[in-house]
């Protein structure tokens, strides 16, 4: 423990460190791969008043600080402001942020079950909540005002593929030594090491919460690496989709199937489709993901069928999904009891019999924010999380999107697929959600550039040649070199 309080504690240092030799962009990315990848997990500190400090806290405060701090001396082409223009992202941080005091008010009643004391919510813990939520979304801040240019994007792209590559030397180490690098240098085990003991061999997780953590993670480099291949070419191109193969290589033999179908699923549209038709897909992925908790309440979601298919890859996979799904009905009828605006924290929004004990384990997401903050939290939340896909299929005329950022808009949907069995979402699902409403908000680049340009007093005439034609470049009509005395420049 003395190393993992010693290292995460010393994080700040080594962030300043980075913000030293690289830009604020770079030193962004740098820090939160940096943190959420090599920190550990379980260890923080619990001041009064102040938002948890932990390892997806510290980096994104710290990152928070010293862009302030620098002000004026950043180079980086940035975003003015720190909230989005546009309104809708606008209004769904409000709803995300007021509903929390809503929820507090609706939520003043103790609950007893047995021997268990719930207690009610007071208004300190509305403010703690969302001092949290705003901590939070740091990354999101971040994102949006300094990688929202296609470059910045490209370099977001670049280093979370560069971080899976690098990470996947430790994955593949547990994966044939057993999970052992979180308790060889911090000390202890982050998590039930029953669950990393897959079909004979090891789940990996290194420095994450789960195995399942790491493994999206993978899931979402993979789709990045394909990515970038699709925006170079030759030797370069070579060495992404290599990459990538790796990453691929990497995250079958994690014991993950999960997320191994996320990435398959979603491969071809990033290796065969064109932007356009993969920002029409992801907004309907995202268009799903967002209408799931109506869907699986109205039993449109095939579960028999789910489960039938489940049970011909493995029974215990099939054990494991029955379990989840049955405590998601469990879960979903908790929740109407309160639909608007949720139960609050403290496991109020859980399931206890007449003994006190507890008959539910939340694993989606989903069912988290909708059990705790219902459904006015769901919908500002997950509709900040889904529907830049939607904006952005609508904007691609007016905006032109590359490769990078509908590379980044699909590393984001293979996430919210996540959130629907897990609760996987991180600081980094907000840096790229952070960095896809940012690129909506700079619209066509060309445009933007143009518009800062700085207009010259005088109006320059093309040279023209001795042969009476404008010289384009340095090219002569008959391409050959021009020479400057069969050039005349007017300027007036």
């Amino acid at each position: 423990m003395v190393v993992g309080n010693t290292v995460l504690f010393g994080s700040p240092l080594v962030i300043a460190i980075l913000f030293a030799i690289l830009d604020a962009p770079k030193a962004i990315i740098a820090s939160l791969l940096f943190g959420y990848l090599l920190l550990p997990e379980t260890l923080y500190f619990d001041l009064p008043l102040l938002p948890t400090l932990n390892k997806h806290t510290i980096p994104a405060m710290v990152c928070l600080l010293f862009v302030l701090l620098s002000g004026a001396k950043n180079n980086a082409k940035v975003l003015p402001g720190w909230l989005p223009k546009a309104n809708l992202p606008r209004v769904l941080i409000f709803v995300l942020l007021f509903s929390t005091f809503l929820t507090v008010m609706t939520n003043p009643d103790p609950l007893v079950y047995g021997p268990v004391f719930l207690q009610g919510l007071r208004p300190y813990d509305g403010f703690s909540i969302i001092l949290g939520l705003l901590v939070s979304l740091i990354p999101f801040f971040l994102a949006r005002k300094y990688l929202a240019y296609p470059e910045q994007q490209r370099m977001l792209l670049v280093g979370f593929v560069i971080a899976g590559f690098l990470y996947s030397f430790l994955a593949l180490f547990e994966v044939r030594m057993s999970p052992q690098l979180n308790s060889m240098i911090y000390g202890f085990f982050p998590h039930s090491f029953e669950q990393h003991i897959r079909s004979g061999g090891f789940r990996p997780l290194v420095f994450l919460a789960h195995g399942l953590w790491l493994a999206i993670f993978f899931a979402v480099t993979i789709l990045g690496a394909f990515s970038l291949s699709r925006t170079v070419g030759g030797n370069e191109r070579i060495k992404y989709l290599a990459v990538g193969f790796w990453l691929l290589l990497t995250l079958s033999l994690s014991n993950s199937l999960g997320a191994l179908v996320i990435a398959v699923i979603l491969l071809p549209v990033v290796l065969f489709f064109g932007t356009r038709t993969q920002l029409i897909l992801c907004a309907i992925f995202a268009v799903i993901i967002l209408l799931y908790p109506a869907i699986r309440g109205a039993g449109l979601v095939p579960v028999d069928a789910i489960l039938t298919w489940a049970e011909g890859v493995s029974p215990d996979r099939a054990h494991s999904l029955n379990f989840r799904l049955a405590n998601e009905d469990l879960l979903l009828s908790r929740a109407q009891e309160r639909p608007i605006f949720g139960w609050g924290g403290f496991g109020r929004s859980m399931v206890f019999n007449e003994y006190g004990y507890e008959l539910t384990i939340t694993d989606g997401y989903w069912i988290i924010v909708v059990g705790q903050g219902g459904w006015v939290r769901y919908l500002a939340e997950f509709g900040l999380l889904c529907m830049p896909a939607v904006v952005a299929a609508f904007a691609f005329r007016k905006s032109q999107f590359g490769f990078e950022t509908t590379g980044l808009m699909l590393m984001l949907v293979a996430n919210l697929i996540d959130l629907l069995p897990n609760a996987t979402i991180t600081p980094l699902t907000w840096l790229l959600v952070g960095a896809i409403w940012g690129r909506i908000e700079l619209g066509r680049v060309s445009d933007v550039e143009d518009a800062n340009l700085i207009q010259p007093k005088t109006r320059v005439r093309p040279a023209y040649t001795r042969f009476g034609g404008p010289v384009a470049g340095n090219t002569l009509p008959d391409g050959k070199p021009a020479r400057e005395r069969y050039a005349r420049q007017h300027t007036t």
